[in-house]
Protein backbone atom coordinates (compact mmCIF):
# COMPACT_ATOMS: atom_id res chain seq x y z
CA UNK A 1 0.00 0.00 0.00
CA UNK A 2 1.54 3.35 -1.05
CA UNK A 3 2.25 5.86 1.71
CA UNK A 4 -0.29 8.57 2.42
CA UNK A 5 0.69 11.86 0.80
CA UNK A 6 -0.03 15.48 1.57
CA UNK A 7 -2.44 15.59 -1.39
CA UNK A 8 -4.33 12.60 0.06
CA UNK A 9 -4.82 14.59 3.25
CA UNK A 10 -5.99 17.61 1.23
CA UNK A 11 -8.61 15.53 -0.60
CA UNK A 12 -9.84 13.94 2.64
CA UNK A 13 -10.15 17.35 4.32
CA UNK A 14 -11.65 19.05 1.25
CA UNK A 15 -8.94 21.71 1.08
CA UNK A 16 -5.99 22.53 -1.14
CA UNK A 17 -2.59 20.93 -0.60
CA UNK A 18 -1.23 24.41 0.14
CA UNK A 19 -3.72 24.74 3.01
CA UNK A 20 -2.46 21.44 4.45
CA UNK A 21 1.09 22.75 4.15
CA UNK A 22 0.08 25.99 5.89
CA UNK A 23 -1.43 24.02 8.77
CA UNK A 24 1.70 21.89 9.18
CA UNK A 25 3.90 24.99 9.14
CA UNK A 26 1.79 26.87 11.68
CA UNK A 27 0.57 29.59 9.33
CA UNK A 28 -1.26 32.14 11.51
CA UNK A 29 -4.03 32.98 9.03
CA UNK A 30 -5.62 29.51 8.70
CA UNK A 31 -9.14 29.41 10.12
CA UNK A 32 -9.46 27.33 13.28
CA UNK A 33 -12.22 25.20 11.75
CA UNK A 34 -10.05 24.52 8.69
CA UNK A 35 -7.04 23.67 10.83
CA UNK A 36 -9.09 21.23 12.89
CA UNK A 37 -10.42 19.56 9.74
CA UNK A 38 -6.90 19.13 8.36
CA UNK A 39 -5.57 17.74 11.64
CA UNK A 40 -8.50 15.31 11.81
CA UNK A 41 -7.67 14.14 8.28
CA UNK A 42 -4.01 13.66 9.23
CA UNK A 43 -5.02 11.50 12.18
CA UNK A 44 -7.65 9.56 10.22
CA UNK A 45 -5.23 8.72 7.40
CA UNK A 46 -2.25 8.21 9.73
CA UNK A 47 -0.22 10.65 7.67
CA UNK A 48 3.39 11.09 8.77
CA UNK A 49 4.58 14.52 7.64
CA UNK A 50 8.31 13.86 7.99
CA UNK A 51 9.37 17.04 6.25
CA UNK A 52 7.12 19.12 8.48
CA UNK A 53 8.52 17.38 11.55
CA UNK A 54 12.02 18.08 10.28
CA UNK A 55 11.13 21.74 9.94
CA UNK A 56 9.81 21.73 13.50
CA UNK A 57 13.08 20.30 14.77
CA UNK A 58 15.12 22.84 12.87
CA UNK A 59 12.99 25.76 14.04
CA UNK A 60 13.73 27.35 17.40
CA UNK A 61 12.03 25.10 19.93
CA UNK A 62 10.84 27.05 22.94
CA UNK A 63 8.53 24.52 24.62
CA UNK A 64 9.20 21.01 25.91
CA UNK A 65 6.54 18.50 26.89
CA UNK A 66 6.46 16.28 29.96
CA UNK A 67 4.22 13.36 28.95
CA UNK A 68 2.96 11.08 31.72
CA UNK A 69 2.16 7.57 30.49
CA UNK A 70 -0.54 5.64 32.34
CA UNK A 71 -1.05 8.39 34.92
CA UNK A 72 -4.40 9.86 35.89
CA UNK A 73 -4.31 13.63 35.18
CA UNK A 74 -6.76 14.21 38.05
CA UNK A 75 -4.52 12.51 40.63
CA UNK A 76 -2.85 15.71 41.78
CA UNK A 77 -1.82 14.17 45.12
CA UNK A 78 0.71 11.79 43.54
CA UNK A 79 4.11 12.80 45.01
CA UNK A 80 5.96 11.02 42.18
CA UNK A 81 4.23 13.06 39.49
CA UNK A 82 4.52 16.32 41.42
CA UNK A 83 8.24 15.90 42.15
CA UNK A 84 9.13 14.89 38.59
CA UNK A 85 7.05 17.64 37.02
CA UNK A 86 8.43 20.40 39.26
CA UNK A 87 12.04 19.32 38.67
CA UNK A 88 11.39 19.10 34.93
CA UNK A 89 9.96 22.64 34.85
CA UNK A 90 12.77 24.13 36.94
CA UNK A 91 15.49 22.57 34.77
CA UNK A 92 13.80 23.49 31.49
CA UNK A 93 13.30 27.10 32.55
CA UNK A 94 16.94 27.28 33.52
CA UNK A 95 17.79 26.52 29.90
CA UNK A 96 15.29 29.02 28.48
CA UNK A 97 12.42 26.62 27.71
CA UNK A 98 8.82 26.61 28.82
CA UNK A 99 7.01 23.38 29.66
CA UNK A 100 3.65 21.87 28.81
CA UNK A 101 2.22 18.64 30.23
CA UNK A 102 0.44 15.83 28.40
CA UNK A 103 -1.01 12.45 29.38
CA UNK A 104 -1.28 9.09 27.66
CA UNK A 105 -4.07 7.33 29.51
CA UNK A 106 -4.50 3.67 30.30
CA UNK A 107 -6.35 3.30 26.98
CA UNK A 108 -3.05 4.06 25.20
CA UNK A 109 -4.61 6.63 22.85
CA UNK A 110 -1.75 8.56 21.23
CA UNK A 111 -3.88 10.81 19.01
CA UNK A 112 -4.12 13.78 21.43
CA UNK A 113 -0.32 13.86 21.86
CA UNK A 114 0.24 13.69 18.12
CA UNK A 115 -2.29 16.43 17.42
CA UNK A 116 -0.59 18.76 19.91
CA UNK A 117 2.79 18.04 18.29
CA UNK A 118 1.39 18.79 14.84
CA UNK A 119 -0.05 22.03 16.21
CA UNK A 120 3.51 22.97 17.21
CA UNK A 121 2.64 23.20 20.89
CA UNK A 122 6.03 21.63 21.73
CA UNK A 123 9.15 20.46 19.97
CA UNK A 124 10.16 17.39 21.98
CA UNK A 125 8.97 15.30 24.91
CA UNK A 126 10.14 13.29 27.88
CA UNK A 127 7.92 10.21 28.20
CA UNK A 128 7.43 9.54 31.92
CA UNK A 129 6.27 6.16 33.20
CA UNK A 130 6.77 2.45 32.79
CA UNK A 131 3.60 1.46 30.93
CA UNK A 132 4.74 2.70 27.50
CA UNK A 133 5.07 -0.26 25.13
CA UNK A 134 7.65 -0.79 22.40
CA UNK A 135 4.88 -0.55 19.81
CA UNK A 136 3.70 2.82 21.18
CA UNK A 137 7.26 4.11 21.20
CA UNK A 138 7.80 3.07 17.58
CA UNK A 139 4.60 4.90 16.63
CA UNK A 140 5.75 8.08 18.38
CA UNK A 141 9.19 7.84 16.81
CA UNK A 142 7.45 7.51 13.43
CA UNK A 143 6.21 11.07 13.86
CA UNK A 144 9.84 12.24 14.07
CA UNK A 145 9.07 13.53 17.55
CA UNK A 146 12.29 13.94 19.57
CA UNK A 147 11.88 11.83 22.71
CA UNK A 148 13.65 10.76 25.88
CA UNK A 149 12.34 8.02 28.18
CA UNK A 150 12.14 8.63 31.92
CA UNK A 151 12.01 5.82 34.49
CA UNK A 152 11.90 3.30 31.66
CA UNK A 153 14.36 1.85 29.15
CA UNK A 154 13.62 0.50 25.67
CA UNK A 155 16.03 -0.35 22.83
CA UNK A 156 17.29 2.39 20.49
CA UNK A 157 16.01 5.25 22.64
CA UNK A 158 17.75 7.63 25.02
CA UNK A 159 16.56 6.78 28.52
CA UNK A 160 17.04 7.84 32.14
CA UNK A 161 16.19 4.95 34.47
CA UNK A 162 17.09 3.69 37.93
CA UNK A 163 18.71 0.51 39.25
CA UNK A 164 15.59 -0.80 40.98
CA UNK A 165 16.95 -4.34 41.22
CA UNK A 166 19.99 -3.27 43.23
CA UNK A 167 17.83 -1.04 45.45
CA UNK A 168 15.44 -3.87 46.28
CA UNK A 169 18.32 -6.28 46.91
CA UNK A 170 19.81 -3.82 49.42
CA UNK A 171 16.46 -3.49 51.19
CA UNK A 172 16.04 -7.26 51.51
CA UNK A 173 19.61 -7.48 52.81
CA UNK A 174 18.74 -4.91 55.49
CA UNK A 175 15.74 -6.90 56.72
CA UNK A 176 17.71 -10.15 56.73
CA UNK A 177 20.56 -8.48 58.64
CA UNK A 178 18.08 -7.54 61.40
CA UNK A 179 17.01 -11.17 61.77
CA UNK A 180 13.93 -11.30 59.54
CA UNK A 181 13.16 -14.59 57.83
CA UNK A 182 9.59 -14.23 56.51
CA UNK A 183 9.30 -11.25 54.16
CA UNK A 184 6.27 -9.93 52.26
CA UNK A 185 6.36 -7.33 49.48
CA UNK A 186 3.23 -5.22 48.86
CA UNK A 187 3.19 -4.38 45.15
CA UNK A 188 0.85 -4.58 42.13
CA UNK A 189 1.45 -8.24 41.35
CA UNK A 190 0.10 -8.12 37.78
CA UNK A 191 1.47 -4.69 36.79
CA UNK A 192 3.49 -5.11 33.55
CA UNK A 193 5.36 -1.83 34.09
CA UNK A 194 9.13 -2.25 34.11
CA UNK A 195 9.70 -0.87 37.61
CA UNK A 196 7.09 -3.22 39.08
CA UNK A 197 8.62 -6.19 37.30
CA UNK A 198 12.15 -5.25 38.38
CA UNK A 199 11.16 -4.80 42.02
CA UNK A 200 9.14 -8.05 42.17
CA UNK A 201 11.83 -10.15 40.51
CA UNK A 202 14.66 -8.62 42.54
CA UNK A 203 12.74 -9.19 45.79
CA UNK A 204 12.09 -12.87 45.08
CA UNK A 205 15.63 -13.42 43.85
CA UNK A 206 17.18 -11.75 46.90
CA UNK A 207 15.00 -13.77 49.27
CA UNK A 208 16.07 -16.97 47.53
CA UNK A 209 19.73 -15.98 47.72
CA UNK A 210 19.46 -15.36 51.48
CA UNK A 211 17.46 -18.53 52.07
CA UNK A 212 14.46 -16.70 53.53
CA UNK A 213 10.77 -16.85 52.67
CA UNK A 214 9.45 -14.18 50.31
CA UNK A 215 5.88 -13.62 49.13
CA UNK A 216 4.05 -11.02 47.08
CA UNK A 217 0.89 -9.28 48.30
CA UNK A 218 -1.18 -7.21 45.90
CA UNK A 219 -1.35 -3.43 46.23
CA UNK A 220 -2.03 -0.51 43.89
CA UNK A 221 0.64 2.02 45.00
CA UNK A 222 -1.81 3.81 47.34
CA UNK A 223 -1.72 4.33 51.11
CA UNK A 224 -5.03 2.48 51.42
CA UNK A 225 -3.78 -0.60 49.60
CA UNK A 226 -0.77 -0.80 51.93
CA UNK A 227 -3.12 -0.58 54.90
CA UNK A 228 -5.42 -3.30 53.52
CA UNK A 229 -2.54 -5.61 52.64
CA UNK A 230 -1.08 -5.33 56.14
CA UNK A 231 -4.47 -6.08 57.70
CA UNK A 232 -4.86 -9.11 55.43
CA UNK A 233 -1.40 -10.42 56.29
CA UNK A 234 -2.17 -10.34 60.01
CA UNK A 235 -5.53 -11.99 59.48
CA UNK A 236 -3.74 -14.99 57.94
CA UNK A 237 -2.18 -17.97 59.65
CA UNK A 238 1.47 -17.11 59.02
CA UNK A 239 2.12 -13.35 59.31
CA UNK A 240 5.56 -12.18 58.13
CA UNK A 241 8.20 -10.58 60.32
CA UNK A 242 9.05 -7.97 57.66
CA UNK A 243 6.75 -6.07 55.28
CA UNK A 244 8.19 -4.13 52.37
CA UNK A 245 6.06 -1.51 50.67
CA UNK A 246 6.69 -1.35 46.93
CA UNK A 247 6.63 2.42 47.40
CA UNK A 248 6.57 4.79 50.36
CA UNK A 249 2.82 5.27 50.26
CA UNK A 250 2.13 1.55 50.65
CA UNK A 251 4.83 1.31 53.31
CA UNK A 252 3.19 4.17 55.20
CA UNK A 253 -0.21 2.50 54.90
CA UNK A 254 1.32 -0.67 56.35
CA UNK A 255 2.77 1.37 59.23
CA UNK A 256 -0.66 2.76 60.07
CA UNK A 257 -2.22 -0.70 59.97
CA UNK A 258 0.51 -2.02 62.27
CA UNK A 259 -0.36 0.72 64.76
CA UNK A 260 -4.06 -0.14 64.60
CA UNK A 261 -3.25 -3.82 65.05
CA UNK A 262 -1.28 -3.06 68.22
CA UNK A 263 2.05 -4.15 66.69
CA UNK A 264 5.36 -2.65 67.76
CA UNK A 265 7.55 -1.58 64.83
CA UNK A 266 10.24 -2.78 64.43
CA UNK A 267 10.13 -5.10 67.48
CA UNK A 268 7.21 -7.20 66.17
CA UNK A 269 7.60 -6.52 62.46
CA UNK A 270 10.00 -4.52 60.32
CA UNK A 271 8.39 -2.23 57.76
CA UNK A 272 9.99 -0.35 54.87
CA UNK A 273 9.11 1.68 51.80
CA UNK A 274 10.70 2.51 48.46
CA UNK A 275 11.14 6.10 47.12
CA UNK A 276 12.31 8.21 50.09
CA UNK A 277 9.76 10.94 49.55
CA UNK A 278 9.98 13.72 52.11
CA UNK A 279 7.10 12.45 54.23
CA UNK A 280 8.94 9.16 54.93
CA UNK A 281 11.14 10.83 57.55
CA UNK A 282 8.10 12.15 59.44
CA UNK A 283 6.16 8.90 59.94
CA UNK A 284 6.13 7.23 63.37
CA UNK A 285 8.46 5.45 63.42
CA UNK A 286 10.43 7.08 60.59
CA UNK A 287 10.35 4.87 57.49
CA UNK A 288 13.36 2.91 56.30
CA UNK A 289 13.32 3.11 52.52
CA UNK A 290 15.31 3.21 49.28
CA UNK A 291 16.09 6.67 47.96
CA UNK A 292 15.28 7.27 44.29
CA UNK A 293 16.74 10.60 43.10
CA UNK A 294 13.68 11.53 41.02
CA UNK A 295 14.66 15.18 40.84
CA UNK A 296 18.16 14.43 39.56
CA UNK A 297 16.72 11.97 37.05
CA UNK A 298 14.26 14.60 35.76
CA UNK A 299 17.06 17.11 35.34
CA UNK A 300 19.16 14.56 33.43
CA UNK A 301 16.15 13.87 31.19
CA UNK A 302 15.65 17.55 30.33
CA UNK A 303 19.32 18.00 29.47
CA UNK A 304 19.23 14.84 27.36
CA UNK A 305 16.16 16.06 25.44
CA UNK A 306 17.79 19.41 24.76
CA UNK A 307 20.80 17.54 23.36
CA UNK A 308 18.52 15.43 21.14
CA UNK A 309 16.81 18.60 19.87
CA UNK A 310 20.24 19.92 18.96
CA UNK A 311 20.95 16.84 16.85
CA UNK A 312 23.05 14.99 19.39
CA UNK A 313 22.74 11.50 20.86
CA UNK A 314 23.34 11.63 24.61
CA UNK A 315 24.08 8.40 26.47
CA UNK A 316 21.37 6.62 28.39
CA UNK A 317 21.77 6.55 32.17
CA UNK A 318 20.93 4.00 34.85
CA UNK A 319 20.98 5.94 38.12
CA UNK A 320 22.15 4.13 41.29
CA UNK A 321 19.88 4.05 44.34
CA UNK A 322 20.77 4.20 48.02
CA UNK A 323 19.35 2.65 51.19
CA UNK A 324 18.06 5.08 53.83
CA UNK A 325 17.94 3.34 57.20
CA UNK A 326 15.59 4.86 59.77
CA UNK A 327 13.63 3.51 62.72
CA UNK A 328 11.05 1.18 61.11
CA UNK A 329 13.47 -1.56 59.98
Amino acid sequence: MPPVTLRDVARHAGVSHQTVSNVLNGHPHVLATTRDRVLAAILALDYHPHQAAKALREARVTTLCCTFCGHDPENIDDPYRNLVQSAFIAEAQGHGYSVTTAFIGEDGDLAPLRQRFLQRQFGGTVLVGTTLTSAQLRTIQGWSLPTVLFDHALPDTVSISADYAAGMAALVQRHVATGRRHLALIIPVADPGSTSVERREAFLQACAQHGVQGRLVDGDWSYASGYRAMQALWAGDHPPDAVLGGNDRMGTGALRAAHDLGLAVPADVGISGFDDFQFAQFTTPALTTVRIPHGDMARHAVRALITVLGGGTPPSRVVPLSLTVRESA
